[in-house]
């Protein structure tokens, strides 16, 4: 249709929208590379640094708040930004051993049956929900998917990564509410 209202007798080119809407460009190489690179410094960032970053918003929280308020929501909060953590790596990892990682797979694969780490390796990457949640409870889940998939080459179960997420939330999110809460009395005394 023309901007008349009449139509327009002229027959539609490739890519081009009967309502007069311009097709979307196609996302070049580099930006796709620059958003991956700003997503993947953001999961590296919470991974490593979680708790200098949201520690003090936790214990904010657990003094303005109630405390029962704070540790579910942060727990419902820090699960889930834990599982699109683990499932943004576990989606790149592929297209980054291709890449960059070539070259440490190589190694890591050599090492891997190696005397150094063959026990290790197949301990930590062994079948084991309980292994998973346990380590991911203490150390971290995103640290723990990375490591299992670095030593082991294979995907995590979407299983696994729920339960290490909601362990480690739950244990981050009380220990830092439980600071607030003392926090909060010890402000109420004063």
């Amino acid at each position: 249709m023309s901007a008349h209202g009449r139509v327009d007798p002229r027959p539609l080119g490739d890519g081009e929208d009967p309502n007069g809407v311009p097709p979307a460009k196609p996302t070049s190489r580099a930006v796709k590379r620059f958003r991956h690179g700003v997503v993947g410094t953001a999961v590296a960032v919470y991974a490593l640094l979680d708790d200098l970053l949201f520690a003090p918003v936790l214990v904010t929280a657990a003094v303005l708040f109630p405390w029962y308020l704070t540790l579910c929501v942060a727990t419902a909060v820090f699960t889930f930004v834990n599982v699109v953590s683990c499932t943004w790596v576990q989606r790149r990892w592929d297209t980054w051993i291709g890449t960059q990682g070539a070259r440490l797979e190589a190694r890591l694969a050599r090492l891997r049956e190696g005397r150094l780490l063959k026990y290790p390796a197949r301990w930590i990457t062994r079948d084991s929900d309980i292994w998973v949640t346990v380590a991911a409870g203490l150390i971290g889940t995103v640290i723990v998917v990375t490591v299992i998939r670095l030593l082991g080459g294979t995907p995590i179960d979407r299983r696994r990564v729920i339960f290490g997420s909601l362990a480690y939330s739950a244990g981050f999110t009380a220990t830092y509410t439980g600071v607030g809460i003392g926090l909060h009395d010890l402000l109420r005394l004063i």
